[in-house]
């Protein structure tokens, strides 16, 4: 299998020279980063001959002034630009998280409203954004689904994470439906395996939990996703996890 990456801000050590130097040693070519991590990166990648699959910007549109949220929104929009120092044109984002002092009917409403600011710049710039299923809102898939359709745009699609619509709280016999749903629109992918849901989630290498990952994986194969294979390990003894995770994949030619 090609075109395995790993996830950075997951790892045990937090140092991007040490982390690229492992991705180099365990053989692995591409690597998703935070956008802390951006100058850093530009002085590294070279050196490890390492490619940036997609860079994290840790936004929140869930906000309690307009000034706060105008501030998510510039964030994003600058990345935008940032991204192409390193030869990168796709940007993972958010939607945002619940909060005391907001009313929950207004967070659909909210990080709609981000996502279109937001790709207004992206459309200019050329980059895609990969919103990704995460926390307790687009996790939701049909409001992913919703978003995807009213802003309907080739620059905005989806991270593909495995295991956070079973952590949600969706059953493992549903998971299936949902990666044909949204395979069509995925740019990019967090393969995740574990256990539970909520307080009972624990991470495990992929192929030892109850995620149906190698399915997902033909899935998304079928709509002809090209991108990167990119592994989020959450389970004990990282390195090693992650190392497990690579050879999983590397042994299937699916």
């Amino acid at each position: 299998m090609d075109k395995i990456g790993v996830i950075f801000y997951n790892f045990s050590f937090q140092d991007l020279n040490i982390f690229l130097d492992w991705c180099r040693e365990v053989g692995v070519e591409y690597a998703e980063i935070y956008n802390r991590h951006l100058q850093q990166a530009k002085e590294l990648i070279k050196k490890y001959n390492v490619k940036i699959s997609q860079v994290t910007a840790g936004n929140d549109f869930v906000q309690k002034t307009k000034e706060e949220f105008l501030n998510q929104v510039k964030m994003v929009s600058e990345l935008c630009k940032k991204v192409k120092d390193i030869d990168c044109n796709q940007i993972r984002i958010d939607g945002g998280w619940p909060k005391e002092g907001i009313d929950s009917s207004k967070y659909k409403e909210l990080i709609l409203e981000g996502v279109k600011r937001v790709i207004e710049f992206a459309e200019k710039e050329n980059v895609y954004l990969a919103l990704d299923n995460h926390g307790i809102i687009t996790n939701d898939y049909e409001f992913q689904l919703e978003i995807f359709g009213k802003i309907n745009s080739k620059f905005l699609g989806a991270n593909l994470d495995t295991m956070n619509y079973r952590w949600y709280g969706y059953s493992v016999e549903k998971l299936t439906e949902i990666y044909k749903l949204i395979a069509p629109y995925t740019f990019h992918t967090h393969l995740k395996d574990g256990i539970g849901s909520r307080e009972n989630y624990k991470g495990k290498v992929l192929g030892e939990g109850e995620i149906p990952v190698v399915e997902a994986i033909k899935i998304l194969k079928e709509n002809n996703y090209k991108g990167v294979w990119c592994i989020e390990y959450e389970g004990s003894d990282k390195e090693i996890g992650y190392k497990r995770c690579i050879e999983f994949l590397k042994k299937f030619d699916i």
